[in-house]
């Protein structure tokens, strides 16, 4: 962990020349180092700061967290902080939490620092090693050139004055104590005759904050900001118990970019909030040059409004509320969870504490979430989707080694799953799940958002045992049976059947999906018939479906035109599939095409 050692403001500092120090002596040495060798004059001390540690954050799965310190004031002062966080554009608040005290002024102020760290490079020793004795060594047309003594002072990055050591056999070329200058890089070998430090102290680019703090007495000030470079990941662990139920078990995996956490609490947060300038620093973020700050404010993004119109009120006052293309809300932004004792809410947003973190910048680590026993039944599930010619298109593709049709190939095979239901009281976040029986690691799914009192398929692995037939077999064609903008449709009367062949000793419960755009109507055994919402004449429908097209995803948008003309739907099989024994599912369906 990086320690802050002290902060200086920058500052003049003035020069004094070597002889004022040692006597009016010029020493050849600081002779041939191109001069008289000077002394700087002490920085002034900085400021004292105030120590402003984290409290607590609240970590999304974004990648930004909200991030609180406290600092302890008194009425009428200024408090002076180190280090100021890159907060999103205004996220950066400061306000009393305890006592009869106010935030008068808040404001960042550039400055200079220390921090250690580990000695990677030779000017942090040297920078590092002043009052130790070193001794240089280079060889020169003359010979073997050496100097001994003690490290003087650091004149700059890689600029430093040895007091030197004169041989006691005697050199007219020494004079003892004088100053050599000379750069890292300049000699050969660098031996250090005292032990060199094992952390070095840098100088850094700092900045403080400065409240001015208002009322009277003694009192509390907190100041929070959404930083990005804080993140959790979930991760679950889904364990087979003896009888019907599986142990669930969530934890976080913790990725700190951001601050130093110390006994901090940390809140995990599910559900991503709507945050419209993530990527825009706020100005009391001081950086380097005024154009980094322009930049990351008025750099368009594709699709989407530059925060230039968005802050323009002379825009926003002539226009309507544009849209903004891929922001629209829908399910995986309000999806919430934290499962587990202590949960709690905050609108749409569910969150679970985690006490005492310590965490570094830079560090990772995993925290326990919850652990809960739930109930859990074995089924196996066959879901067809699209249209046999896709289907034979697929296989076609597959067969030429295509991996994406290789992957859809698979998807369409029967497999076992896990219907774990949901009998805690919180919601589960998605994230991937291994899953152990016996503690042997079986196989990795998902865990998609599963609310309280539902349930959540993950799947194992392709039921090799039970094989299945798919065909369909049109019936009717009436040609330009309907017309959409001009356009005429011909309507396909069909009929489907689905064969499902065991070869298990045992007997299986079976769930059996068939999807297609299209209207399903008849199905036998008590199959159930869904309508998707949108989609018809007028209509669009983002419903998933199958598709022969190359692609890396095994589901797809189905084109505008067919949507154009029919709603998707699709039908439900349950059933317990005896040993051996071999099922047939018929339905009919119809649809428009072109």
């Amino acid at each position: 962990m990086k320690r802050i050692r002290g902060l200086a403001l920058l500052g003049l500092l003035s020069c004094a020349a070597a002889g004022a120090t040692d006597g009016g002596r010029d020493t050849t040495a600081a002779r041939a180092a191109g001069g008289a060798a000077t002394r700087l004059a002490p920085p002034a001390p900085p400021p004292d700061a105030t120590p402003a540690p984290v409290t607590r954050a609240a970590i999304f799965k974004n990648g930004y967290g909200f991030v609180f310190r406290r600092v302890e004031v008194r009425g009428g002062e200024t408090v002076r902080i180190d280090g100021a966080p890159r907060a999103v554009l205004g996220t950066l608040w400061a306000y009393p939490v305890a006592g009869d005290v106010s935030v008068r002024g808040f404001r960042a102020v550039e400055g200079k620092g220390t921090e250690e760290r580990d000695c990677a490079a030779l000017p942090d020793l040297l920078r590092s090693s002043v009052g130790k004795r070193i001794r240089l060594s280079r060889t020169t047309e003359q010979g073997v050139e050496t100097h001994v003594g003690t490290l003087d002072r650091v004149l700059g990055d890689d600029l430093f004055l040895l007091r030197t050591e004169c041989p006691a056999a005697g050199d007219p070329a020494c004079a003892p104590g004088g100053l050599l200058a000379f750069a890292a890089g300049q000699f050969d070998t660098v031996v250090f005759l005292d032990d060199p430090p094992v952390e070095c102290s840098a100088e850094i680019d700092r900045t403080q904050l400065v409240i001015d703090v208002g009322g009277r007495g003694a009192g509390t000030i907190e100041y929070t900001a959404l930083e990005q470079g804080l993140r959790w990941v979930p991760e679950y662990r889904v364990e087979r118990l003896d009888g019907d139920k599986v142990r669930i078990t969530l934890q976080g995996a913790l990725v700190n970019d951001a601050v130093d956490l110390v006994d901090a609490e940390v809140d995990l947060v599910v559900g991503v909030p709507h945050y419209a300038m993530t990527g825009t620093l706020s100005p009391l973020v001081l950086e380097a040059t005024l154009q980094g700050v322009v930049a990351s404010s008025y750099a368009p993004r594709p699709g989407a409004w530059s925060n230039r119109e968005w802050n323009s009120n002379v825009v926003q006052t002539q226009m309507v509320m544009p849209y903004d293309q891929g922001s629209w809300g829908g399910a995986a932004e309000v999806e919430a969870d934290l499962g587990g004792v202590d949960a709690a809410e905050a609108d749409e947003l569910n969150l679970y504490r985690v006490e005492h973190v310590t965490l570094a910048k830079g560090e990772r680590s995993l925290v326990r979430v919850f652990s809960v026993e739930v109930p859990v039944e074995d089924i196996y599930k066959w879901d067809v989707a699209g249209m046999e010619a896709d289907a034979v298109a697929t296989l076609q593709q597959a067969a030429a080694g295509d991996p994406a049709a290789i992957e859809r190939v698979a998807q369409q095979r029967v497999w076992h799953h896990l219907r774990i239901q949901n009998r805690s009281d919180q919601a589960w976040t998605t994230g991937p799940a291994v899953y152990f029986a016996d503690g042997k690691v079986v196989a990795q799914d998902r865990i998609t958002y599963t609310p309280a009192g539902a349930a959540v398929d993950v799947r194992l692995t392709m039921a090799t045992d039970l094989l299945v037939q798919w065909d369909d077999i049109e019936d009717r064609r009436d040609r330009a049976a309907k017309q959409i903008d001009g356009v005429w449709w011909d309507l396909v009367t069909a009929h489907g059947e689905l064969s499902i062949r065991s070869h298990l000793d045992r007997a299986v419960e079976l769930v059996v999906v068939r999807r297609m755009i299209g209207t399903i109507s008849g199905p036998s055994d008590g199959g159930t018939v869904h309508a998707e919402p949108g989609g018809g004449a007028g209509g669009w429908s983002p419903y998933l479906a199958w598709s022969s097209r190359s692609a890396s995803d095994a589901y797809l948008y189905y084109d505008w035109g067919t949507t154009r003309a029919n709603s998707p739907t699709w039908c439900e099989w349950r059933l317990t599939l005896r040993p051996n024994a071999e099922k047939r599912l018929t339905y009919q369906f119809r649809y428009y095409t072109r």
